[in-house]
């Protein structure tokens, strides 16, 4: 697409769509379930010009990341999240879609028939943390013909999470972050990469610095101080691509002009 002249934020949607529809990731279809047994999902989009749009805790539609685009383009806001943002998504035709279909990550009897209080959802959740060490959020940067740079980002959220919870990913800064000059999108621990800021940072160092791979690099490295599992892809306005991660793998594709 963009070897025949797309712009970077037709790709970015496209290339997470195409990942939302794959029930092997932790977007769209293949969302985790929340401790009430029902999808939220969380997706961004943000350009060079650092306008962004984002869904926060979606339910019943097929892709995020196209709500968000909407939300950028059709919208004054940034963010709309839960009953807002579905009935914005409804306003502008995308139908009603049940993610985690298949229940292959959501077996139904991890659900059914436990009685939670609030007292020991905390204790629950951090069980659950204590288990997961694959995070399977979907990010893209693409960089195209015009110069303009977009990141994108969509999550199903972690496993059995609480209901309404907002991680990092639909976060300017946090989990997506996109400037003139780069595009990040992360995956990981939402609430740590949260409180970090880690695109936002890593992009900050480089442009301080000037050191792509070396900015990334530090700002995991950070990341593993505070005991947090994530990993970054990033690419700058020249065409310079870089990843780092702290975690067991993260596949990465990337693709070039040459």
């Amino acid at each position: 697409m963009l070897s025949e002249g797309c712009a970077a934020i037709d790709v970015v949607e496209k290339v997470i769509t195409m990942m939302e529809d794959d029930p092997i990731f932790d977007a769209g279809t293949g969302s985790f379930r929340n401790l009430n047994g029902v999808v939220e999902m969380d997706a961004m989009v943000m350009n060079s010009e650092e306008n962004c749009g984002a869904v926060h805790c979606i339910q019943k539609v097929r892709n995020p990341i196209q709500v968000a685009r909407m939300v950028m383009e059709k919208t004054p806001h940034s963010i709309l999240t839960g009953s807002g943002a579905v009935q914005f998504a409804r306003l502008h035709g995308f139908e009603e879609y049940e993610p985690a279909l298949s229940d292959v990550k959501n077996p139904s009897e991890e659900i059914k028939g436990r009685e939670r209080s609030l007292r020991d959802i905390q204790y629950y959740v951090e069980e659950i943390r204590k288990e997961d060490h694959i995070f399977s959020t979907v990010g893209v940067v693409a960089l195209d013909q015009a110069g303009r740079l977009v990141a994108g980002t969509s999550t199903g959220g972690i496993r059995m999470k609480m209901p309404g919870r907002v991680g990092d990913s639909a976060i300017p800064g946090a989990g997506t972050y996109c400037t003139r000059e780069i595009g990040l999108s992360a995956t990981g621990e939402g609430e740590k990469i949260l409180r970090m800021c880690l695109t936002y940072q890593s992009a900050r160092d480089y442009l301080n610095t000037g050191k792509l791979t070396d900015s990334l690099r530090k700002n995991v490295k950070r990341a593993s101080e505070i005991d947090c599992i994530c990993g970054l892809i990033a690419l700058t306005r020249d065409g310079e691509f870089s990843f780092a991660h702290n975690g067991a793998f993260m596949p990465v594709y990337y693709r070039t002009n040459k």
